[in-house]
């Protein structure tokens, strides 16, 4: 079935009419408009787009112990990614795809999708799954039909038209027609992959098409940079995504963000990555959060003066669990990970080094900002003095001036007093 043309179908009556006519939101080379015809197809002609930004992170997670699944007319192929985005799904997405898979049963497809001629499903793949699961169901009898726009001069093997393609998918999941909520990772992952690694848009594109600032493109963009440092750092696949996910990195490298803008260019940026690295997977294996030691150490470590000490304090740990996971075979996942660790008693003594320093580090720069706290608070009165415009006060009533002068002597009062206790 490699050789599939939904159009031929439709003339031997395979594929039906269907019941809409939409406005594409995209138009063809020539720059005509798409008629919006509607198709109805059966599904054993249809199969995932691995392209797809979501779908792309969630295969690497099954590629990553299972190996490498071809896309196209396979029933394996679309059965992994169906598991995918149903029954290995969280409890949230289960539950919405159960409500999908009833209001089609009831109601039928009220959206339509968007399909290649080859049958390859460029948006609807939750309609697309909830069909699959409707024709699984042995209590229903009838033939279930994907209804989809056609877009018959498009091929994911030509640069020009994977463009039109990423802007279609951008515009309904992202951006102008509607929002998908794709967890953070696939977001960054979506927008490097579009952006860096295969060269499909522009920033300036990526921004238009999917609603965004450039700021929020760039910053998805850097994240999933940290995201790619983190997985060598790991010893697993460049393209296992999928860990970064498992490990729910999100957080602690938004953190992280602000500070690697500054020192991206510093001649310290690997071995700094690698100690925070280190943290992370600390936090992660201890169950801590990382918005309190590991936040306090991004933002009042990296950067100053005492990043070089924290670099050095933590050298002989971090290299420990980079040798550590440094195996022949690749880590594969957030248990693989853990595993390869805490079967190592050298990784495991490292990880809880890495827990003493990281916390005396946090520790000393909180004292800091505690010990800096009284002085930002008098130069910021100061500065509050120094705002009132002497003009509008000679201008006051005599009541408001009264007001004025009694509280600037209890101003006085209170430096008075402070200054005497510091003596």
């Amino acid at each position: 079935m490699e050789n599939i043309d939904l159009f031929d179908l439709y003339k031997k009556g395979f594929v039906k009419d269907g019941g809409h006519n939409v406005n594409v939101p995209i138009k063809k080379a020539s720059g005509e408009k798409y008629d919006g015809k509607t198709y109805a197809i059966p599904l054993k002609y249809l199969y995932y787009n691995e392209q797809n930004g979501r779908i792309g992170v969630s295969l690497s997670d099954y590629e990553s112990t299972s190996g490498k699944l071809i896309p196209g007319h396979n029933e394996e192929y679309n059965m992994v990614i169906q598991n995918m985005l149903a029954d290995d799904a969280d409890e949230m997405t289960r539950k919405e795809m159960d409500k999908l898979k009833r209001d089609i049963a009831i109601k039928g497809q009220d959206e339509p999708g968007y399909v290649l001629s080859d049958g390859r499903v460029i948006d609807g793949n939750r309609r697309f799954t909830a069909r699959r699961l409707l024709e699984q169901d042995p209590s229903i009898t009838e033939q279930q039909y994907f209804e989809a726009v056609i877009l018959d001069d498009l091929s994911v093997q030509n640069h020009d038209d994977q463009k039109k393609i990423k802007s279609l998918e951008l515009q309904i999941q992202f951006g102008k027609l509607g929002k998908v909520d794709y967890n953070p990772i696939d977001r960054a992952i979506d927008a490097y992959k579009t952006i860096v690694k295969n060269n499909i848009m522009s920033v300036a594109e990526y921004t238009e098409f999917a609603g965004l600032t450039s700021n929020e493109v760039n910053k998805r963009i850097l994240e999933a940079e940290l995201i790619i440092k983190f997985l060598e750092f790991a010893n697993t696949n460049p393209d296992n995504y999928a860990l970064a996910k498992q490990l729910d990195l999100d957080g602690p490298l938004q953190d992280m963000i602000p500070q690697y803008k500054k020192i991206k260019d510093s001649d310290n940026l690997d071995q700094l990555l690698n100690s925070l690295f280190a943290k992370i997977i600390q936090i992660r294996s201890s169950k801590e959060d990382f918005k309190a030691e590991f936040r306090q150490i991004v933002k009042n470590v990296v950067g100053t003066k005492n990043e070089e000490k924290f670099i050095e304090e933590m050298e002989d740990a971090t290299d420990t669990i980079v040798e550590a996971l440094d195996k022949e075979d690749v880590i594969k996942n957030n248990v693989d990970l853990f595993t390869t660790l805490q079967n190592n008693q050298d990784a495991v003594q490292a990880l809880a080094k890495v827990q003493t320093i990281s916390t005396n580090h946090s520790e000393k720069a909180k004292n800091y900002k505690e010990q800096n706290k009284p002085v930002k608070l008098a130069e910021k009165a100061i500065s509050s003095i120094e705002a009132i415009d002497k003009r509008i006060v000679t201008e006051l009533p005599k009541s408001e001036k009264a007001k004025l002068k009694s509280s600037f002597e209890k101003l006085k009062l209170k430096i008075d007093e402070l200054l005497s206790e510091e003596g």
